[in-house]
């Protein structure tokens, strides 16, 4: 059965080049230049006809290396892997239609026919196992770097959470200040709630000052409606919330509100830092 093998392997080799321009019959757009598509293809049947003549093993080791060659430049190229897979197939149907042709011809036995089939077979596989990994490991490759493009931009956000919600510890250790500045809206005062809130919890405040002297107004209810959530939550968790520095546009829109009254207010924070230290009963000694 060998000498078949060998025979029907030689006859591929020969006519490769004719097999390659009924591939092309059926390609549309070919990846590469007409030349190097010509070279590429009769490259893989050469591999297919060698595993006939020579070594099968020997076969599957040349597509191995060609194979993953070859599918590392279709993946750089963008070609789609549906298109591979269908051209595969076309060459599937095309060996195992001049295997037959050949062992009619020949009138070589059944057993011949599969055992050649099952060689081209097994190299095609190969072939289509090299092209899937190529592109499975560039699959790999956009999802680890998406991955780490959603972890900087995470890291990024929570810098400008951070950023945007500057809390400062007072003279006091149980008085906590938040200079708010710039363009105050829905998303910076959502992301406030989250950091305020834990930021209380961790140093048991007593008293939180909101500090709204430096921000650039906004027309956004929204805005206040999350900052009135703010204070009831704080006002839960037993730390009573403190307003200065209120521009005139903002205390109108303060006012439509029912919480306006449950908040103490001041001009500056130096103001409220003395309401709380008068509070407290503390003396401050100021030096000479």
């Amino acid at each position: 059965m060998d000498e078949e093998l060998k025979l029907i392997g030689e006859k591929i080799e020969k006519f490769k080049y004719i097999l390659v321009e009924h591939l092309e019959l059926f390609d549309e757009e070919s990846p590469y230049e007409l030349e190097a598509s010509k070279v590429v293809r009769a490259q893989i049947i050469q591999i297919h006809a060698d595993a006939l003549i020579t070594s099968r093993s020997q076969a599957m080791k040349s597509m191995k290396e060609f194979g993953m060659e070859i599918g590392n430049r279709l993946v750089e190229m963008g070609v789609s892997l549906d298109k591979i897979i269908g051209e595969i197939q076309l060459g599937r149907n095309l060996f195992w239609s001049f295997i037959e042709e050949e062992v009619s011809n020949r009138h070589y036995s059944i057993e011949v026919l599969l055992k050649a089939s099952s060689i081209i077979d097994a190299i095609l596989d190969e072939f289509l196992y090299c092209m899937s990994v190529s592109y499975v490991n560039y699959y790999k490759e956009i999802a680890n770097s998406a991955n780490e493009s959603l972890k900087k931009i995470k890291e990024n956000q929570e810098v400008m959470e951070e950023l945007a919600t500057p809390i400062v510890q007072t003279m006091l250790q149980d008085v906590l200040l938040v200079p708010l500045i710039g363009r105050i809206d829905e998303w910076r005062m959502e992301s406030m709630q989250s950091t305020v809130l834990q930021k209380c919890t961790d140093s048991h405040a007593e008293v939180l000052i909101l500090d709204f002297s430096g921000i650039t107004y906004t027309k956004d209810d929204n805005m206040f409606s999350l900052l009135d959530q703010l204070v009831g939550a704080l006002a839960l968790m037993g730390t009573e919330t403190m307003f200065v520095g209120f521009t005139p546009a903002v205390v109108r829109q303060i006012i439509k509100l029912d919480f306006s009254h449950q908040v103490k207010s001041f001009l500056s924070f130096a103001q409220a830092m003395e309401y709380i230290v008068k509070r407290k009963g503390i003396t401050i000694q100021y030096s000479e």
